[in-house]
């Protein structure tokens, strides 16, 4: 057998041997991305107050105990949920031009799929973000060879209970939500409360970031035509920018939510699990 680069452990080597796969090299791919001005987005304010009958001056027995204005006969606008689509369309075709360069790795290698694929970001020296896709391709034992490798972020451990349990990974799916809201009037208020408070603003910029990640996600899912997906990890990630319409010293914000796994599909049903072979050093 030739020589092989990879990027597995002893054990996920023998467990991806155990159902039929040899490894036959690590694969890569990767982009430094620049992602464009996205300040332009759309951060929910329409403005502090609407139905305004007067409002007085700075009351320091207002309920917040910070002397904020008294209302009287006023409406709180409250900010609404808008996606920051540039910033999702970066993170998705970035993303996309690195695996794409993986799988062609993979077939110059005559490989059948690809295992244990990690996916990371980095700020790239000379400007812009750095994605990367590292993966092991592996051969199938049989003649039969697949149109199009598949791609799965599963450890070999995984990749081979899948296999015995009667399923195939399709391909690495990618689930992305990027929210934006902006934080008014009532979430200052609640920012400013001296008892114990739920920010609601941002309890529903997260659910939404959340719900457009599972939107997505199915969304990917289908493109495969797959039965399910093998979530690997989900992350949520937030912060502040300082906000272009509602002037100085206002901010938004932002919240990203990343669901990432593999899609998967039944090829047996019935079949008995065989014993799955584990080599440990320690």
């Amino acid at each position: 057998m030739a020589a092989f680069t990879s990027a597995v452990s002893v054990d996920e080597y023998h467990a991806i041997t155990s159902v039929g796969f040899t490894p036959v090299g690590q694969v890569m791919g990767s982009c430094v991305y620049h992602t464009a001005y996205a300040r332009s987005w759309d951060c929910g304010f329409r403005g502090w107050f609407v139905n305004i009958a007067h409002l007085d001056g700075v009351d320091v027995g207002d309920e917040s105990g910070y002397g904020l204005p008294t209302l009287h006969g006023a409406t709180i606008n409250e900010a609404t949920v808008n996606e920051v689509r540039l910033l999702r369309e970066a993170l998705e075709e970035s993303r996309t031009l690195a695996i794409d360069r993986m799988r062609e790795e993979c077939v110059a290698l005559g490989g059948d799929g690809v295992v244990a694929v990690t996916l990371t970001a980095t700020p790239f020296p000379a400007g812009g973000t750095q994605l990367r896709a590292i993966g092991t391709a592996v051969r199938a034992a049989g003649p039969v060879r697949a149109d199009r490798p598949f791609l799965s972020d599963l450890t070999g451990q995984d990749f081979a209970k899948l296999m015995i349990a009667g399923w195939v990974p399709c391909g690495l799916v990618l689930g992305v939500g990027m929210m934006v809201r902006h934080d008014d009037y009532r979430t200052e208020m609640q920012r400013l409360s001296w008892s114990n408070t739920e920010f609601s603003g941002r309890t529903k910029l997260v659910a939404t970031a959340r719900m457009a990640a599972r939107r997505t996600l199915r969304a990917d899912c289908a493109r495969y035509g797959a039965d399910g997906v093998v979530i690997r990890d989900s992350t949520l990630r937030m912060w502040e920018q300082p906000c272009s319409s509602a002037g100085e010293g206002r901010t938004d914000m932002l919240a990203e939510a990343i669901l990432t796994g593999t899609a998967i599909s039944r090829f047996a049903t019935g079949t008995a699990p065989a014993p799955l072979r584990i080599m440990r050093l320690h």
